[in-house]
């Protein structure tokens, strides 16, 4: 219900917010609180399986590395010419560089959503296995005017043959099988490490 606007340049970044219309009588934010048992009901149901962590991307990335059955969705502070208000990891070069070149060393399958520039356009090339979309987007500042964005979301290699395939892209051994291993750790050949 609140996000870091899309603003860039000489306008002030920050979080965005809309009270501008009304819905079925209720303030359109007071409407989505109305609403959120039951939405929630199906996100709890949802995420059950599913394990969320809070660390810093490029930790959470390496201790994954090497685990063929992990998704990892990046959705890094978008790197952006932002003078103006919100100015965190999104300007910082280095970071996303460093992130960028983890992910290219990654056997796991990563999808990543961001805005083109230049130094995406650089590390995550069709020669290291990346393909990508673009979509077309709006986002509001804090006024409520609509700004028109490009995002793009890049896949990797293993993502890309999981989706076509449709399937998790791991094949266990039988031991892991019977000891129901669901990520088990993989070497760059595609053989187990000594004792893991």
């Amino acid at each position: 219900m609140m996000a870091i606007n899309g603003v860039f340049g000489e306008e002030r970044g920050g979080f965005s917010y809309s009270d501008s219309y009304t819905r079925d009588s209720r303030d359109a934010r007071v409407n989505r609180w109305y609403n959120l048992p039951e939405r929630i009901s199906k996100v709890v149901e949802r995420l059950r399986g599913v394990r969320v962590e809070n660390k810093n991307a490029k930790d959470l990335l390496a201790q994954y590395l090497d685990r063929p059955a992990t998704l990892i969705y990046l959705d890094p502070p978008y790197l952006a010419d932002r003078t103006n208000g919100y100015t965190h990891d999104e300007n910082n070069v280095e970071f996303h560089r460093e992130l960028l070149k983890l992910a290219n060393r990654s056997h796991c399958m990563i999808f990543i959503s961001g805005y083109a520039n230049d130094l995406y356009a650089e590390l995550l090339t069709k020669e290291k296995g990346w393909n990508h979309r673009i979509i077309e987007t709006t986002t509001k500042d804090s006024s409520g005017q609509s700004h028109k964005r490009t995002e793009v979301v890049w896949m990797n290699k293993y993502f890309q043959k999981a989706q076509a395939a449709n399937r998790v892209p791991i094949v266990l051994t039988e031991k892991e099988a019977k000891q129901k291993k669901l990520n088990p750790l993989r070497t760059r050949a595609g053989k187990k490490k000594v004792g893991k």
